[in-house]
């Protein structure tokens, strides 16, 4: 089974997704912006638009729109690996072993990979990256805060991972962390879906999934 051509043919339909998922949203914030049907606003003494909370839903359409991207990604890896490990072992007649729970599916994996002597060091993705798709999924999957539709960083994450990839520069720059420790933040960043997040985190993935199918 060639698992790299149904990998990438998932990855493309996420691409795809996402450039028309969020064309929507972006059209009503560009109305809004110019003032355009129906969105023309109407004269007011405090400058502020009487289109501002239908310009952040618009905005946090986009946002959620990723989210659904990511963790399209994170699926779509997982599967990957789970056939990789199954086509691996009918191949070499082997049965090979990780734990899965203790620190999720994806470090399991990289214990197998470990025992069989790959280093994920040499695949060519940013395998941080490549983790962090997972962490990610589970925040927005798993969101603690009714009030919030935004989902922000835990704090064992950050532990992992003191600057995420899925956050903005701009809160990353707001995020107050105590002069003691990397790790004690006041302002948890929230997880952040851009376009170039998600095909940057694609493209890793891509390349991890190429480079195991050479060695398979």
């Amino acid at each position: 089974m060639d698992l790299e051509f149904f990998l990438k043919s998932r990855t493309a339909f996420i691409r795809y997704f996402y450039e028309n998922g969020v064309r929507p949203f972006n059209d009503i914030k560009m109305k809004i912006e110019t003032g355009e049907e129906p969105y023309i606003p109407t004269y007011s003494e405090d400058g502020e638009s009487p289109f501002l909370e239908d310009w952040m839903d618009a905005e946090q359409g986009v946002e959620i729109v990723g989210y659904t991207c990511i963790s399209m990604l994170s699926s779509s890896l997982h599967l990957f690996l789970k056939s990789w490990v199954n086509l691996f072992e009918k191949a070499h007649g082997v049965k090979l072993k990780a734990n899965f729970k203790k620190r999720g599916w994806f470090d399991g994996y990289k214990k197998i990979f470990n025992e069989l002597e790959l280093s994920l060091s040499q695949c060519g993705a940013n395998i941080d990256i490549v983790e962090q798709i997972t962490l990610a999924r589970n925040r927005v999957q798993h969101p603690e805060e009714l009030t919030e539709i935004a989902v922000d960083h835990s704090e064992c994450d950050l532990k992992r991972f003191a600057k995420p990839f899925f956050a903005s520069e701009k809160e990353l720059k707001m995020a107050i962390q105590d002069a003691d420790s990397s790790t004690a933040w006041w302002f948890r960043p929230s997880v952040k879906s851009a376009k170039d997040k998600v095909f940057v985190a694609i493209e890793h993935v891509e390349i991890l999934c190429s480079w195991l199918e050479k060695k398979r």
